[in-house]
């Protein structure tokens, strides 16, 4: 499969998360989860994501305050990784400020299903 193939999936609700992370490997992405600030960070010591789907609401840092620290420390690798935020929140300001911080999309997970993602996913390859 060419394209962005390692996925770190940002999501406190573990059902969406499950879910999400199956159809994800089922459609041969691997995968990395974490449900809170402190655990996107520390899988990003070891594993190097192609694309985040990072969720707005989680406890701690908020999805847009660790966008702002992936594209603004390069510690991080995740300069030119493609961010997309993922939110159940269809307000245009949080939308505006997730493009204004460098995400590279915004989904409202309503709007879609979970066998959606791998093609909004192939969409963000240059």
């Amino acid at each position: 499969m060419a394209g962005l193939k390692n996925v770190l999936l940002v999501e406190d609700d573990p059902m969406i998360l499950e879910m999400y992370r199956v159809i994800l490997v089922d459609r041969q992405y691997k995968v990395e989860t974490a449900t809170r600030s402190d655990e996107v960070f520390a899988k990003l010591e070891t594993f190097h994501p192609d694309c985040i789907l990072l969720d707005v609401m989680l406890p701690g840092m908020s999805g847009l305050e660790i966008l702002k620290e992936l594209r603004a420390n390069p510690k991080h690798g995740c300069q030119k990784t493609k961010i997309v935020i993922l939110s159940n929140l269809a307000q245009q300001s949080v939308t505006d400020s997730a493009i204004e911080n460098g995400a590279d999309g915004y989904v409202i997970k309503s709007d879609i299903l979970p066998k959606d993602l791998p093609t909004i996913i192939d969409s963000l390859v240059e």
